[in-house]
């Protein structure tokens, strides 16, 4: 055996530890170790019994997060290192891309013989995606609502995962009320003004058959468009979009723009660290990205006028992929 074995295997098993780390890492906020590390250093034991976890089999999962600088072990007392306690911000793209999406990477083989589309737990994410969109989706469409001639007075979030996202935007917006659409969505709500349907995008606005849009109603469809084109069609879309504006005054939409044969988004430390398994997985689920040009054709099909198209604040995300579109009915078309 020559002498650069070793140091070429050490190369080759880093995704492999990554592998193990992500899943790691995450399991540390879905087992409730996180909230109760980051109170103090204390005892394994204590923490262990508090969660009702058995205390051996931590102690030897928080003894690897010691080895990869996650926490500190000192006897039996462990706690959160500067790295580890750095990590909570984050917990939102653990709960998507590993809590919601780990299951879908396993069955890529399969995907590729053609053994049907990828499953996912579309709980996390839901989850997941309401609590990343808090750093980037949710700012960008308070951005798009600024440009709206008046605040609305009602939103209606077609899509809307576990509710957070509509919460927080009927919240920040001042508006009176919010219906939250989602086969997902919670039973009921604890927040005044909002109230939940389990029910998919397309048929919630298909049972609407009003004469005239509200113009005070504003809908939303983040990350939505690319599961009804991949599901039910792009005339499917076509009609989604004609329905929301036949009933409300405004759409605003936010999608990313697909563009993984650029070398350009690539390079991007964003690009690779979090665009290219996004892109992957939209490849494996029943979820297809388009371009920025498709969808805005895509709006002109189906009679809408662009009043607005914002980016993601480039301090969170300068590689300008997800995209905000405020759409309203194009003037002389048929409500």
């Amino acid at each position: 055996m020559d002498e650069g074995f070793e140091l070429r295997l050490i190369e080759a098993l880093q995704p492999v530890r990554g592998f193990a780390l992500a899943q790691g890492i995450h399991h540390l906020f879905a087992s409730g170790l996180y909230e109760r590390v980051a109170a103090g250093p204390q005892r394994v034991a204590d923490v262990a019994d508090s969660l009702e976890l058995d205390p051996s089999r931590t102690a030897g999962f928080l003894r690897y997060l010691a080895n990869e600088d996650y926490v500190t072990l000192s006897g039996d007392i462990v706690a959160l290192t500067d790295k580890g306690r750095a990590l909570g911000a984050y917990r939102p793209w653990y709960e998507l891309l590993v809590g919601g999406y780990a299951e879908t990477f396993q069955q890529v083989t399969d995907v590729l013989r053609g053994k049907g589309y990828a499953s996912r737990d579309g709980r996390m994410v839901g989850v997941g995606s309401c609590g990343i969109s808090a750093f980037d989706a949710l700012p960008l469409v308070r951005e798009l609502v600024s440009d709206l001639p008046a605040a609305p007075t009602s939103v209606v979030d077609l899509g809307c995962g576990d509710g957070t996202f509509l919460t927080d935007l009927v919240d920040g917006t001042g508006t009176a009320t919010g219906i939250g659409v989602d086969p997902f969505a919670p039973e009921t709500s604890a927040v005044a003004g909002i109230s939940f349907v389990r029910s998919g995008a397309t048929d919630f606005v298909s049972r609407d058959t009003r004469d005239a849009p509200d113009p005070s109603r504003l809908f939303l469809a983040a990350f939505l468009l690319q599961e009804v084109l991949e599901q039910e069609g792009r005339g499917a879309v076509v009609e989604l979009v004609r329905g929301a504006l036949r009933q409300g005054g405004h759409l605003a939409v936010v999608e990313v723009d697909h563009r993984p044969a650029d070398p350009r988004v690539m390079r991007h430390g964003l690009g690779l660290a979090y665009y290219n398994p996004y892109y992957l997985l939209h490849v494996l689920t029943e979820q297809r990205l388009e371009t920025d040009e498709f969808w805005q054709e895509l709006f002109e099909e189906a009679g809408a006028r662009l009043v607005s198209r914002r980016l993601v604040d480039a301090r969170v995300d300068s590689t300008g992929l997800e995209v905000g579109y405020l759409l309203t009915r194009r003037e002389g078309d048929e409500p």
